[in-house]
């Protein structure tokens, strides 16, 4: 069913319980910076691509190191979301906390002491909506640890006696809520003491979402293998190969209940660039890994002998919005002249103020209108829809839609609602993966290629950072410029495919002026520049949304 469309420009929300999603992760970062502090643009190219909310790390060597990853590796092209918790130097390598300000606030830290290194305690609570007017506050109880590494029953023994110094240290929080223990625990087999203790003891027995079992060197429990990802040694690190379980993500009973307002999503725990094809292998051997894009996978292979353990957990809260607004960004290439988009076509007389995709294909039959463009950095309508899913994003499929509107897209590529300046919205909550799709009358269409979650009633989402943003990357996308990425144009006939029948659509109205399909580059004219610089460049690209 699709749904009607509504644009709330002022007034209050109302509330309603939701949900939102944070994605959790634990990644042993191999020394870093050590005497490659370059590396930080692998750590950039897997966060782009996972996105993740909450980032513990291992292994960090300094504060210098922690502000790199922080100032070059997450708040990158734009985005200044992320904070970090003060760097703790201890004796031996460390850990460090990075969060998503705009979903998470640091309450406190702290560290407990073993013999080997820090285990770090980090309190974060979740930043409600109305956080000021309810107080009605989610902590989360994170912890970062590095257990001692190596085979032996010694070695065994001391990481039981870590896990140990952190079991006391928790059980003497009364009514903890909400807890995470995690990192590189050097564990080979699930009935290591350590191991039983973290499972079976004190007053928090936490949770292991994946497989107990003699994981080291097992093929059987390939898929859950973190170590190692190479064979050759370069920097440092273990050269084993794909055998090893060692990073952990665990949790307490109500995570896995969902009693304290915080779930754990089931089956939503895994190592990042696993395929299970590769044991004993390195991670970037045949056969090909295809579980993430080819950057993303080489990224995994030279920042660190560890992949991230990743888990995604649902916050219920009661004071977000029941109207979630869209903040999104996409350049068209036609118009785009470098630095933003033309604007050519509102100065024609005939630029429609009704929503012109009430036509095949797009059998859109929304009443948007307006009375004039008053903004003067309109550059065309475009179509938003809404896909929800509980797959993967070639589930979202036509019957997957639930709701469609018309917008305004801007010259600097935000697309906003009819009042011209403000955000569209949406008033229908969602319970699985929401996935966007953007249309225009002669560009290919885009969808995002990971679900895109909500803030606080608002769904962001930026297309133009790289090909990895949309579904089926360069297949169905095209870099308008260095390091931005916009919809392809000359889609003349809307079927999806660049061809001649697009050149047809062009060659009927050369010469003409006004709002036509055939103008390509949007500047109200159909001439040789939308044939040349346009269509003929384009030849044979296809749109790969899903069907």
């Amino acid at each position: 069913m699709i749904f009607g469309f509504l644009f709330v420009i002022s007034g209050p929300f109302n509330r309603m319980v939701a949900q939102d999603t944070l994605e959790v992760m634990y990644y042993n970062i191999l020394n870093y910076p050590g005497s490659t502090p370059e590396r930080v643009e692998y750590f950039r190219i897997v966060n782009q691509y996972i996105e993740a909310d909450i980032i513990l790390v291992n292994e960090i060597l300094s504060d210098e190191g922690a502000n790199s990853l922080l100032q070059n590796g997450l708040n990158v092209y734009g985005t200044t979301k992320f904070q970090k918790a003060d760097f703790i130097n201890g004796y031996d390598t460390d850990n460090a906390l990075f969060y998503n300000s705009e979903k998470l606030v640091l309450y406190s830290q702290d560290t407990i002491e073993t013999a080997l290194r820090l285990i770090n305690e980090y309190i974060l609570y979740y930043n409600s909506y109305d956080l000021s007017e309810t107080q009605d506050t989610i902590f989360f109880n994170f912890y970062s640890a590095h257990l001692k590494a190596s085979t032996g029953s010694t070695n065994a023994q001391k990481r039981l006696a870590e896990v140990l110094e952190f079991k006391e240290h928790i059980d003497n929080k009364p009514n903890a809520k909400n807890i995470f223990f995690g990192g590189d625990f050097n564990v080979y087999t699930s009935s290591e003491p350590a191991y039983q203790s973290l499972i079976n003891d004190g007053l928090y027995p936490l949770n292991d979402p994946l497989p107990a079992a003699n994981w080291h060197d097992n093929e059987l429990y390939s898929m859950v293998h973190s170590q190692s990802t190479r064979t050759s040694q370069f920097g440092g690190g273990a050269t084993g190969g794909m055998d090893d379980r060692f990073d952990f993500i665990l949790f307490s009973n109500d995570v896995l209940s969902g009693n304290n307002s915080v779930k754990y999503i089931n089956n939503s725990c895994y190592a990042l660039g696993n395929d299970g094809n590769h044991f004993n292998m390195s991670l970037i051997d045949a056969p090909v890994n295809t579980s993430v894009p080819d950057s993303v996978l080489q990224a995994l292979y030279y920042m660190s002998d560890h992949l991230p353990v990743i888990c995604n957990i649902e916050v219920q809260s009661s004071t977000m919005p029941s109207e979630y607004y869209l903040d999104l960004k996409v350049f068209l290439e036609g118009p785009f002249d470098g630095n933003e988009m033309n604007t050519d076509l509102i100065g024609l007389t005939n630029f429609p103020l009704a929503q012109p995709y009430d036509q095949p294909p797009w059998n859109y039959f929304g009443d948007e209108s307006v009375q004039s463009i008053q903004n003067p950095d309109i550059v065309d309508w475009v179509l938003v829809e809404l896909r929800e899913t509980s797959g993967d994003a070639s589930s979202a499929v036509p019957d997957s839609t639930i709701w469609r509107g018309a917008c305004f897209l801007q010259k600097d590529g935000t697309i906003v609602g009819l009042d011209q300046s403000g955000l569209p919205s949406f008033d229908l909550p969602v319970s699985n993966d929401l996935y966007i799709i953007v249309r225009h009358r002669n560009h290919l269409d885009i969808m995002t290629s990971i679900p895109v979650v909500v803030n606080n009633g608002q769904y962001s989402f930026d297309f133009s950072l790289d090909q990895y943003q949309v579904y089926g990357f360069e297949a169905g996308y095209k870099e308008i410029k260095p390091n931005v990425w916009g919809m392809i144009s000359a889609d003349g006939n809307k079927d999806g495919i660049i061809d001649f029948d697009d050149k047809n659509i062009w060659s009927t109205q050369t010469g003409q002026r006004g709002y036509l399909i055939g103008d390509f580059n949007l500047d109200g004219r159909i001439d040789n520049f939308d044939k040349n610089e346009n269509w003929l460049k384009n030849l044979d690209f296809e749109y790969q949304v899903p069907d």
